[in-house]
């Protein structure tokens, strides 16, 4: 079996890291598909409701990280680590406020055959 390929390997990490570093949700959303699936421990922080941990389709996602990034100006992302898999790649980093706090954290996406993000999961 086959890895992921330099090339999308590294659009990943650049929209990932560019987009949330630059406070861009068009960056962000760019390698994702329209019916991404997405799950983070943050989801039911953001949304004040402790059952919802999943986020499906790119519409309700965008929605999602737009509001998440007005909730988190300033943060800052430092990837530390990217591991390639077969149809997947894992970012490991490091995300905080300017002398504040940091936390260590990692995020999954593994990808179709088009080349685009079907599920994303971030772990922190």
């Amino acid at each position: 079996m086959q890895t992921l390929d330099d090339a999308t390997t590294q659009r990943l990490v650049r929209h990932w890291e560019e987009g949330w570093n630059g406070s861009d949700v068009d960056t962000i959303m760019a390698p994702l598909a329209p019916d991404v699936v997405f799950s983070s421990p943050g989801i039911s922080l953001l949304t004040g409701d402790p059952e919802k941990k999943t986020i499906e389709g790119y519409d309700a996602l965008r929605a999602y990280i737009e509001g998440a990034l007005s909730l988190s100006r300033g943060v800052r992302y430092h990837l530390d680590s990217t591991y390639v898999g077969t149809d997947s790649v894992v970012l490991l980093y490091d995300c905080g406020i300017p002398d504040g706090d940091q936390k260590r954290g990692a995020d999954l996406m593994r990808v179709g055959p088009d080349g685009k993000v079907v599920e994303w999961r971030c772990h922190f």
